[in-house]
């Protein structure tokens, strides 16, 4: 049985095609648009005009690629954008309208119980205590974990345009306001500060997105093929190289580093921040990328 899952992101839309097969599943399509739709409106809890269009074309062209396949079942899950926008129903009616989708929208702590299942498929937690950190627009989803069981988990409205509202956007970052966005953080984050402080965290497991870019480039970098897998380590060293010199380069040079993804080239410096924030302010010392999260978390329950 094919069927499609699509995770409607704040800026990005992914969606993946599995066949399953009894308790496994094979990917037949992976690809992602990036309609932003909560450019612009997250901050005030609505969906732009213009975002609003380019999400309704961002679905035209899913559901003209996922066709083929021909899936007894599409899910198309929102999150943190939709979540808030006071007009999400009406992005929903037109998708149901013109393309006959229904949109599930979920709670942030039901997003990130999808994305622990879908990390914990891809990396060998073992008998570690990890951290999962998934970075999105909206939100940021943290859960504490071990393998196969949720210790902790909440989703924090303090995403990256979030942060682009607060503090705007510029290439390179400015020193001042990269320690504005820290500050911002602490003060978010302060739950999660609070609550970290009772376990020991042996790995930060960072869940797609950006975190796949990190790792596309730190291989570009060290001169080796970005390996088949589901998850990498990256090296703090190499993590924190990239992340300094995306916050103090111009775009051109951003977007002309090797294994950069240029959809995702303008916010990748306030990821980076985000990632080195909590790295470095609960002193964990592994970096694990991950490149399955809320769309694999769904189809592992699904299964």
């Amino acid at each position: 049985m094919n069927i499609a899952v699509v995770d409607l992101g704040t800026n990005t839309f992914n969606c993946s095609v599995v066949s399953l097969n009894g308790s496994h599943f094979t990917s037949l399509l992976d690809f992602h648009e990036y309609p932003q739709l909560g450019a612009k409106g997250v901050a005030y809890g609505i969906i732009s005009d213009d975002a609003m269009e380019r999400g309704l074309q961002s679905l035209k062209v899913i559901k003209e690629k996922i066709a083929p396949y021909h899936c007894e079942k599409v899910s198309l899950i929102g999150t943190s954008a939709l979540r808030n926008a006071k007009n999400a129903n009406i992005f929903c009616t037109k998708a149901k309208e013109l393309f006959d989708f229904d949109i599930t929208i979920i709670s942030g702590e039901q997003e990130a119980e999808l994305i622990f299942w879908g990390n914990d498929t891809a990396v060998d937690i073992a008998d570690k205590t990890a951290l999962i950190l998934d970075i999105g627009g909206g939100s940021n989803e943290c859960i504490i974990c071990q393998k196969d069981k949720i210790l902790w988990k909440h989703s924090f409205e303090c995403g990256m345009q979030r942060i682009v509202s607060q503090f705007g956007l510029a290439h390179p970052l400015t020193e001042q306001r990269i320690a504005n966005i820290n500050n911002y953080l602490s003060e978010k984050f302060q739950l999660l500060t609070e609550t970290v402080a009772h376990y020991n965290i042996d790995m930060l497991i960072g869940s797609a997105g950006a975190f796949d870019v990190f790792r596309s480039i730190y291989f570009a970098q060290i001169g080796k093929s970005n390996p088949d897998s589901v998850s990498e380590e990256i090296p703090l060293e190499h993590f924190r190289q990239i992340v300094n010199f995306i916050t103090t380069k111009p775009i051109d040079e951003i977007e002309a580093m090797k294994g950069m993804s240029i959809p995702r080239a303008p916010l990748l410096p306030i990821s980076g921040c985000i990632a080195d924030f909590v790295l470095s302010k609960y002193e964990i010392p592994r970096l694990i990328q991950s490149s399955y999260s809320l769309k694999e978390g769904l189809i592992r329950t699904m299964i």
